[in-house]
């Protein structure tokens, strides 16, 4: 008849200690005492447990006091965490006192007693065997499976699993061999191979197997997996997750060779190779697939009306590329960034690394054209002097402007350079001058231009009026720099409240690390997420009140 199920700890632990017991015998303590294994045991203290906790706790008793005197045993418990009892030790009493006090409640945090335990064995200590008892699969621990097995790694993990319905037998097999309690046969085979591999390695005798059952367990045994331990290449090919992790790394190493390549096509294209070099009739371009790329990308710019936006952009930020050249060469370089993610840490990596670099290079071209047109509304002044003094000097508009593009600095000196290039080839002047200072986004020189196209149609002292125009300008200049004098402490106020809390994660991130994991799952997660909106709204909303002030 089947037993309950709240048994089958007891049994599982009891079925241990004897045949332990039986295993030894007196030959076994007869030997000289060892220090080559050290046995870890690990027992769920979730609410899970409580019906069956009694009994396995009076099972692991029995399996403590069956071990030879000279192995060492830690006991370790984990529920909402993971506590050590007692590290590796060979005080038997201190061990069944700390069994006793074990209380069940909580999660099952399965994958941290696994990672945690691979650090709590002996440095020196040769085999380490890992025994797990548990009536549940993984939850609320902050290490996932791949990290559990990556730390499972040299040492020895046997699970005996309370089956339920809520039992992960695939989780629990990527670990190491795994044994249903509820299946008689399968208990007495799994930890016969326990207590025949303890006996092989305290008689010095790593290549001895253990014992034929009869009814075999479909994993590798436990002997097998300590005595001789899988390489790291044995592991990474055998396992479901470094096989994907192996896939994508042979990905992104031909992504990584096809991005380098087309990249050298593009900047560096080679002229056309001679027919007998290449031995066909035609002659190729190497850097046909680069042109052909180009083209697509400036008719695809077209299309959607961005060329000349992104032209004036690259313009004003002193970018001496086309369009279409400048998106392909950052779509490359974002390719290759990306491709090298996905080669280090797989692809939501490389899909960051690719976006980042997409919106670095965004926020360069817009800081540099922000730079550039702020220079040239500072500039704007001095340019009408020197316009005003040239026309008090006897000279026209025209040359007023080439000594401007002589004698300013930049950028005034090639903006203006600019307009009298454009001019020569038939374009107005107004028009040009009013293109001028739209791409550089100055009022002043919208003010400006209407000046002098007034006194086209009207007449009158064109460097009076300039001159009067200057002085305003410098006027207004002079007001704002005030202004953000007065409001520099508020912005740097907002600064700071904007930095300090992302200063205060990271100190806490590296000064307390145990509290820190608390933010990345559960309830924990869902505060720092609020948090995070918090902040975005917090930092829009002060820089708001800060700009709208300095204005």
């Amino acid at each position: 008849m089947k037993r309950p199920r709240r048994y089958a700890a007891a049994l599982a632990l009891t079925a241990l200690a004897g045949v332990t017991t039986a295993a030894f015998g007196t030959s076994a303590r007869a030997q000289e005492p060892t220090d080559s294994l050290e046995v870890i045991l690990a027992i769920d203290a979730s609410g899970s447990m409580r019906p069956a906790l009694e009994a396995a706790k009076n099972a692991a008793k029995e399996f403590v006091e069956a071990m030879p005197a000279d192995v060492r045993i830690g006991v370790e418990t984990f529920a909402d965490e993971v506590t050590v009892l007692s590290a590796p030790t060979t005080d038997r009493a201190l061990l069944t006192t700390q069994i006793d006090s074990i209380v069940a409640d909580g999660d099952t945090a399965l994958y941290d007693v696994v990672v945690g335990a691979s650090s709590r064995f002996t440095p020196a200590v040769e085999h380490k065997v890992l025994v797990v008892l548990s009536d549940g699969k993984d939850e609320g621990s902050s290490a996932t499976l791949d990290d559990a097995i990556a730390y499972a790694q040299g040492i020895s993990v046997e699970t005996i699993s309370l089956t339920t319905a809520e039992t992960d037998l695939a989780g629990l097999g990527a670990l190491g061999p795994v044994t249903p309690v509820d299946d008689a046969a399968a208990v007495s085979s799994a930890f016969s191979r326990i207590a025949s591999l303890i006996v092989d390695v305290i008689a010095a005798a790593p290549t001895s197997a253990a014992p034929a059952t009869s009814d075999p367990v479909p994993v590798s045994t436990m002997a097998e997996a300590v005595v001789a331990p899988p390489t790291a290449t044995a592991v990474a090919l055998s396992s479901p997750a470094a096989s994907t992790s192996l896939a994508w790394l042979i990905v992104g190493a031909i992504g990584v060779f096809a991005g380098l390549f087309l990249l050298a096509l593009l900047l560096f294209p080679r002229e056309r190779v001679s027919k007998a070099r290449l031995g066909i009739d035609k002659p190729r371009s190497m850097s046909d697939i680069g042109t052909r790329s180009v083209t697509a990308i400036e008719e695809a710019l077209e299309r959607y009306g961005k060329r000349t936006d992104l032209g004036n952009a690259l313009a004003v930020a002193d970018i001496s590329m086309k369009p279409a050249e400048f998106v392909a060469m950052v779509a490359l370089v974002a390719v290759v960034a990306g491709l090298v993610g996905l080669l280090l840490a797989g692809p939501l990596l490389g899909l960051l690394v690719a976006f980042t670099l997409c919106l670095a290079v965004r926020f360069y071209v817009r800081r540099a054209e922000a730079k550039r047109q702020a220079a040239f509304a500072d500039q704007l002044p001095e340019v009408l002097q020197l316009v005003t003094t040239a026309l008090r000097s006897g000279f026209g508009l025209t040359q007023a402007l080439e000594s401007v593009a002589e004698d300013a600095e930049e950028p005034a000196r090639s903006e203006f350079a600019h307009v009298l290039a454009e001019v020569r080839l038939g374009r107005d002047l107004s028009d040009s001058m009013t293109a001028l200072a739209r791409r550089m986004r100055s009022k002043d020189l919208e003010w400006v231009v209407s000046a002098i196209d007034i006194n086209r149609d009207t007449g009158g002292n064109l460097s009076e009026i300039l001159d009067r125009v200057s002085a305003t300008i410098r006027e207004r200049g002079r007001i704002a720099r005030q202004v953000r004098t007065l409001t520099a402490e508020g912005r740097l106020s907002a600064r700071i409240l904007i930095v300090l809390p992302f200063l205060m994660l990271a100190w806490q991130w590296r000064s307390n690390p145990d509290n820190f994991e608390l933010l990345t799952y559960g309830i924990g997660l869902v505060a720092l997420v609020i948090a995070a909106i918090l902040m975005v709204v917090g930092a829009v909303w002060v820089n708001r009140i800060v700009n709208s002030v300095a204005l």
